[in-house]
């Protein structure tokens, strides 16, 4: 089990003045405080779950090597399963996507799928400020609140096409979500409650990494996909 926020840091929001009068953040809050601040964290205790992998997705063979190294480590520490931010690069039709659900099978935790292509305003991944009418949480917190884990696999697919008013980037908060140091006290718009998202495993899809900020591909490891 891993926390990933406080049951207390909770009751004080509840109690602020300018929540008081929003009543979807009070029935957030209520539900953070039911659920608690705990979730599931994915320890593996065997590689075995690759092989079908390596049958079903040859072409994602140097993928898998590495997944299989990351597992390795964490069975060898009893740690957390944790790697880099992948990046699988090439073209349309390959099962890129897929295969990172199937990744998320091997490894038993949940599967998230952003499609980044449809993204035009950060919000969507870090929520939007609950003085805005409508507000809601991010696709970030919504994934640890309501999920059951604290390490979940999150896809953000097609990459390479999310768009938007550079106002209001949609990869804005993906530059602190993919740094483990800053995405440990990571606080959603809405929900404005720290919340521990360093344990997520992000695997990312496009076709082309040129239109990726040079800062986003460097927090990752790419796989070109032939």
């Amino acid at each position: 089990f891993k926390t990933i926020y406080s049951v207390a840091e909770v009751e004080r929001a509840m109690e602020d003045s300018c929540s008081k009068g929003n009543e979807s953040l009070q029935a957030m809050y209520q539900g953070m405080k039911k659920s608690g601040g705990t979730r599931f964290i994915v320890k593996p205790s065997s590689t075995n779950g690759l092989d079908d992998l390596y049958d079903s997705s040859p072409n994602f063979g140097e993928v898998i090597d590495a997944l299989k190294r990351h597992m390795a480590l964490a069975i060898d520490g009893n740690e957390p399963m944790q790697f880099t931010p992948m990046l699988l690069l090439g073209e349309p039709g390959l099962g890129k996507t897929h295969f990172a659900k199937s990744m998320a099978k091997v490894l038993g935790t949940s599967f998230e799928f952003l499609s980044m292509s449809s993204l035009t305003a950060g919000w969507i991944l870090s929520g939007a400020s609950s003085q805005w009418n409508n507000a809601k949480p991010g696709k970030v917190a919504h994934a640890l609140i309501n999920g059951d884990f604290a390490n979940p696999l999150i896809t953000l697919d097609e990459l390479d096409k999310a768009g938007g008013d550079s106002r209001y980037d949609p990869m804005g908060s993906l530059y602190g979500l993919l740094e483990h140091d800053t995405a440990v006290n990571f606080k959603d718009d809405f929900v404005e409650v720290n919340i521990d998202a360093s344990h997520i495993l992000w695997v990312a899809t496009a076709n082309n990494e040129s239109s990726i900020p040079d800062p986003i591909l460097n927090r990752m490891d790419v796989y070109v996909i032939d």
